[in-house]
């Protein structure tokens, strides 16, 4: 292998070398006068092997492309760079602990921002590129045919270029390597024709070898220094300021070092005399550095004699402070305690210096506490903070109000901390019974009245544009007055309090209960629906559970017991809290009126809408017994216009109503749980027509797709019920598509992908139905064993008049190819739309030019389905 620090020539070189000798010398001197300057940071680098960008040389130095621009941002800064050795995997966990500062060389992604912290400016930009030998012509991924081509076994490269050729079915002979020089040489040599590298190494070895670069480019990233978390913001921020102003200036050290690491062999040139001349004028400084340095000793040495001197005093002081005080050294072991940290604790300061948080504090406690004491020695900032801490053997949680702060206790070394709490245990409590009476029914223990009316106003008084509707009812009990009267108060109490908590086990915990007078509660939910009709039916199906919930109770006596309710409707523009409340009122009494047990909403016409969709639910509950339900299918078709399967739809033919919207009634399904038993009946009538297919030779081929409802797919019995549908109608499972929404791939990530991993063992296939109109997260995209992307029809009606649209399409078209994935586009009505497709790598579609949905009957009457 090419020695990596000798790969350099020309004037680049020279300045480079001279450059670095400068460096070297800087460091020397850094490392004499680091005592006397306080000021300097030491940054702990992880270095792992990937020339040209990172690795250290044979002197053990950080070099490399990134490893030249962190020293001469170090030199500027007066930095010392530590270097540590370590594999990838290793390095991220160190620098994810702490225990290294910066990592070169580290692509951005969401997972790595929650775990480190990035700065702003790319450092490199880099992407992946094939290099063939001189004479071959390889312009693109079908050129890669019956080639011998070199990849680094396991990288990044060689995932990307198995996936996209074994798409395409292009034979390529893959060669292993263990590092892109051996696949570099193995071309040198006549052993391969073509070897996959990133654009660095390439750039800096290619010609040297008789390589030339080929105009296949991919996976292009953009790299950073990562940070441990607790990495002060400034160094970040320094080198944001050195890397946006370096790529600015062509002069500048950013672009000297990626010119000298992307030129040839160098020849040795002699050191400058100029640097010779600067070489020994920092000699000089360095002595004169010493000499001070042994001024600074000696008066570090007379100031610890003072501080032993007063240290007496001190603790004397410090005992006598109605307040929690203790030191903490650079590692957390406590250093002094006074005597109130002693009482805490139950042991005398010989017994508690020299140990840690976690022998005195249960584990929980003892991690937060470390955690807050480590962000201070980073940030070297004091805080103050309200501690919640639980000692061992003692489950009660006490309070502190605790001021934390950095103390530097010899000059140069790292600072311990200084600890300062004052116990707010007996307090907090106080205030909470205090606060507690102010804002809670003695009785019930709900929300009284003045906390209700503030979160109402809260709730009004925020900002209303687009803001979704919220309901206040008021819940009134029939004839209560009867209970008191007839049985008693203590009777009626006992009534009031099982109502509270029956109501309370009936709502959401997003929902606020309260009591409002004797016999009166009121509910308070928010964000129910942007549009007006969806709250008023969500707010409808509450109130009916509510008053459910009533009727069910049963007094000491065994006296029914019922409510009227009222119901108002609200959003940010629905006038002032007293409107509110009156507008709910006016329902309620509207309620009693009607002889009580009912529930009115303010707004006639929203009643009867209420009443409207309440009777289309009444009616779909009926709708499976009476045989109103039915399957139409519309055909799926490829580029060569074969039939390669058909998508099951759901149609409701109501006798009064006609035919009922899909979009109308399957999220009322949804909402009324009715999809289980309706989702179960498709699922069965689509498996019977599978096996029916499977026994004719024209129709075998042909791949049916399901539409699974998220609320039917998260059942825990979901996958017991596709086996058994399977297992009954003998349907073959790998012509069964079932299609599913990204918001399912969204909700419960991990339990979703094990469901249809369990699937995909039985041979199931699956589709993701609608792509591009959620947001479905990339990195649980490709961990999911989808088969196709169903590209959604609002984006290809608009394909050839909107480029958004056309660039959506195009976009998605390239990332289902990326993935192995089938692209389905939906709502083909056009001949101009499929031409459009075609010519963009889309090969299956669905849509009414190509067949409109029809019942099975009717489905292939004018021809068999061409194979």
């Amino acid at each position: 292998m090419v020695t990596l620090t000798a790969a350099r020539s020309g004037p680049n070189a020279s300045l480079l070398r001279g450059y670095r000798v400068g460096r070297a010398v800087f460091a020397l001197g850094s490392l004499l006068i680091a005592p006397a300057l306080m000021a300097d940071e030491s940054l702990r680098v992880g270095v792992y092997h990937n020339p040209p960008k990172l690795f250290l040389n044979d002197q053990q130095h950080l070099d490399g492309i990134l490893g030249d621009l962190l020293l001469a941002i170090a030199e500027r800064e007066a930095w010392q760079v530590e270097p540590v050795a370590c594999e990838w995997q290793r390095c991220l966990a160190l620098l994810e602990r702490g225990d290294i500062d910066l990592l070169p060389d580290v692509a951005w992604s969401e997972a790595r921002a929650e775990r480190f912290r990035f700065h702003s400016e790319p450092a490199l930009h880099s992407w992946s590129q094939i290099y063939q030998r001189e004479g071959l012509s390889i312009e693109a991924v079908v050129d890669l045919a019956e080639q011998r081509v070199t990849v680094v076994d396991g990288s990044i490269q060689q995932d990307h270029l198995l996936a996209l050729t074994q798409r395409f079915d292009i034979p390529v002979d893959w060669i292993n390597v263990p590092d892109f020089e051996e696949g570099f040489t193995k071309v040198a040599n006549g052993e391969a024709d073509a070897a996959a590298a990133n654009r660095q190494f390439g750039e800096w070895r290619a010609s040297e070898v008789g390589l030339v670069d080929t105009p296949l480019m991919f996976q292009p990233v953009q790299l950073y220094f990562a940070a441990s978390p607790s990495l002060p913001q400034t160094v970040l921020e320094r080198l944001d300021d050195y890397l946006t102003r370096w790529k600015a200036d062509t002069g500048s050290p950013y672009f000297a070092t990626l010119q000298a690491w992307q030129a040839g062999a160098p020849t040795p040139p002699e050191t400058p005399k100029w640097l010779r001349w600067g070489v020994a004028a920092l000699i000089v400084s360095l002595v004169v550095a010493l000499l001070v340095n042994l001024v600074l000793k000696r008066r570090v040495a007379r100031q610890r004699v003072r501080l032993a001197t007063n240290e007496a005093m001190l603790g004397t002081i410090l005992d006598s402070v109605d307040a929690y005080i203790y030191i903490k050294s650079p590692d957390l072991t406590y250093q002094y305690v006074n005597h109130r940290i002693c009482e805490l604790f139950g042991r005398p300061a010989e017994a508690v210096i020299g140990q840690r948080d976690e022998v005195f504090f249960d584990p929980a406690t003892a991690a937060e506490i470390v955690q807050v004491d480590r962000r201070v020695l980073a940030s070297g900032e004091k805080i103050t903070l309200e501690e919640s801490h639980v000692l061992k053997h003692d489950d009660r949680v006490r309070t502190f109000l605790s001021i934390k702060m950095p103390l530097t206790l010899t000059p140069g070394s790292p600072p311990s901390l200084c600890g300062i709490s004052t116990e707010l245990t007996e307090y907090l409590e106080m205030q909470s019974r205090t606060h507690y009476l102010a804002y809670y029914d003695a009785l019930t223990g709900l929300p009284n009245r003045r906390l209700l009316m503030e979160s109402l106003a809260t709730t009004i008084e925020e900002d209303g544009q687009n803001k979704p509707f919220g309901a206040l009812m008021v819940v009134d009990l029939d004839h209560f007055r009867l209970v008191n009267d007839l049985q008693g108060h203590a009777s009626g109490d006992q009534l009031l309090i099982s109502v509270a908590e029956q109501l309370r086990q009936a709502l959401d915990k997003d929902a606020m209960l309260a009591r409002f007078s004797s016999d009166e509660f009121v509910v308070l939910v928010n964000q129910l629906d942007p549009q007006q009709e969806e709250a008023a039916a969500k707010a409808e199906r509450i109130a009916r559970q509510l008053m459910t919930t009533i009727h069910r109770l049963r007094n000491s006596r065994s006296l029914p017991i019922s409510a009227s309710l009222g119901l108002a409707l609200f959003n940010g523009e629905s006038g002032s809290l007293d409107a509110v409340l009156q507008q709910a009122d006016m329902a309620l009494q509207q309620a009693k009126a009607s002889g009580g047990n009912t529930l009115r909403f303010f707004n006639p016409d929203m009643q009867a809408s209420v009443l409207e969709r309440a009777n289309l639910e009444a009616d779909l509950h009926h709708a499976l017994a009476r045989h109103e339900l039915e399957l139409h299918y519309q055909i799926q078709v490829n580029h060569k216009g074969v039939t390669t399967g058909v998508e099951a739809l759901l149609r409701w033919y109501h006798p009064a109503r006609g035919w009922v919207s899909p979009a109308e009634f399957i999220p009322l399904a949804e909402e009324s749980g009715l999809i289980i038993p309706i989702g179960d009946w498709v699922l069965t009538q689509a498996c019977q027509q599978l096996a029916r297919w499977s026994r004719q030779t024209a129709y075998a081929p042909l791949t049916l797709s399901v539409n699974v409802s998220s609320v039917q797919f998260q059942q825990p019995d979901f996958i017991n019920l596709v086996e058994k549908r399977l297992e009954q109608t003998q349907a073959p499972a790998n012509r069964l598509v079932l299609e599913v929404t990204e918001s399912l791939l969204m909700r419960e990530p991990t339990r979703v992908r094990n469901t249809m991993l369990r699937l995909r063992e039985q041979g199931v296939r699956f589709a993701l139905d609608d792509f591009g109109t959620g947001y479905s997260s990339m990195s649980y995209l490709k961990r999911l064993p989808l088969d196709e992307l169903k590209i959604d029809q609002s984006f290809i009606r608009e394909l050839l008049t909107d480029k958004a649209d056309a660039a959506i399409v195009d976009t998605i078209i390239l990332l289902a190819v990326s993935l192995g994935l089938l692209v389905v586009a939906e709502g083909v009505e056009t001949q101009a739309q499929l031409d459009w497709l075609k010519g963009h790598g889309c090969y299956r579609y669905q849509g009414y030019l190509l067949g409109h949905p029809k019942p099975i009957d009717d489905l292939f009457t004018d021809k068999m389905p061409r194979r």
